[in-house]
């Protein structure tokens, strides 16, 4: 049995997709907040398992049975390593086998991006566990990108604090279609961690000149402080621990720490994954 956490979000379901289709006969319980939220999936045939990582009953139910976890990072603010370690100990107590654990690109301790912290004290609590794992590094997901840019096709300017820096920004459904891909076939990726990029980084200059042709319009990207990013993400209407986030997260962009490619993604679904041209141009050519 595969236990699938955070199945109602978008890379936990399209994970479970792509598991279906490589295997229509393949155990799957997914972890889900609520029965609203599971009716999808009990659809799929699906076993759905109510509960958070903030549950540790719940956690300790849903492992019942289980054999390998994909244990997908928390989205909830707040103690999130507390949290993914609420799952490695349950998960530890059920004598599940296997963990694939969705961790961050090279999940530096020094990194500007504050969640890097939660993500490199969680892939050593999984090493501890004696558990057998795979860890991979997500990249950027350029899924998010478009919130980033907003209504820059109609005013003409991205307003960003990346700096010059390139990013690697790799599609979610690459990085589902990879989760799958080490789930089926755990032989060879034991103990192993891979870092999930797309083949090319590009700095918001490209970015901006890349949606400037697809659109056929002119936009340019003005470089603005973190801190104005914070208060205009503040001003949106957004909680100042998220504009905290947010803020840290371009702050690591112009650090460099997504400027990184690496072969994994494409050895893992065995075909070049989506550049973010070819993605942008399916959001923007519509």
């Amino acid at each position: 049995m595969i236990l699938i956490t955070g199945a109602s979000g978008h890379l936990g379901g399209a994970t479970i997709d792509f598991l279906l289709k490589k295997n229509p006969e393949v155990k799957i319980k997914a972890l889900v907040r609520s029965e609203e939220k599971g009716k999808g999936l009990k659809n799929k045939g699906v076993e759905v398992a109510i509960g958070n990582y903030l549950d540790y009953n719940s956690l300790e139910k849903a492992m019942t049975d289980v054999e390998l976890l994909l244990l997908v990072s928390s989205s909830t603010m707040g103690d999130r390593h507390g949290q993914h370690l609420n799952v490695i100990k349950a998960a530890k107590q059920a004598g599940v086998k296997h963990i694939v654990y969705t961790s961050v690109l090279k999940a530096d301790p020094n990194s500007k991006l504050s969640l890097a912290v939660d993500h490199v004290k969680t892939e050593k609590d999984i090493k501890i566990s004696g558990i057998d794992y795979t860890i991979l590094r997500n990249t950027y997901y350029a899924d998010f990108l478009p919130m980033i840019i907003s209504n820059a096709p109609e005013s003409g300017t991205i307003y960003y604090s990346a700096g010059n820096t390139k990013v690697n920004f790799a599609a979610r459904i690459d990085m589902a279609e990879a989760n799958a891909v080490v789930l089926s076939d755990l032989t060879n990726h034991k103990n192993k961690i891979y870092e999930i990029t797309s083949g090319n980084s590009y700095s918001f200059s490209d970015i901006a000149e890349m949606i400037s042709k697809i659109t056929n319009g002119e936009i340019k990207y003005v470089d603005i402080p973190s801190d104005t990013l914070k208060e205009n993400i503040i001003k949106a209407g957004m909680p100042e621990e998220v504009a905290d986030m947010m803020s840290g997260i371009a702050d690591s962009m112009r650090a460099g720490d997504f400027d990184f490619t690496d072969p994994a993604l494409e050895n893992l679904i065995g075909r070049k994954p989506a550049d973010l041209k070819e993605f942008l141009t399916g959001v923007y050519s519509k």
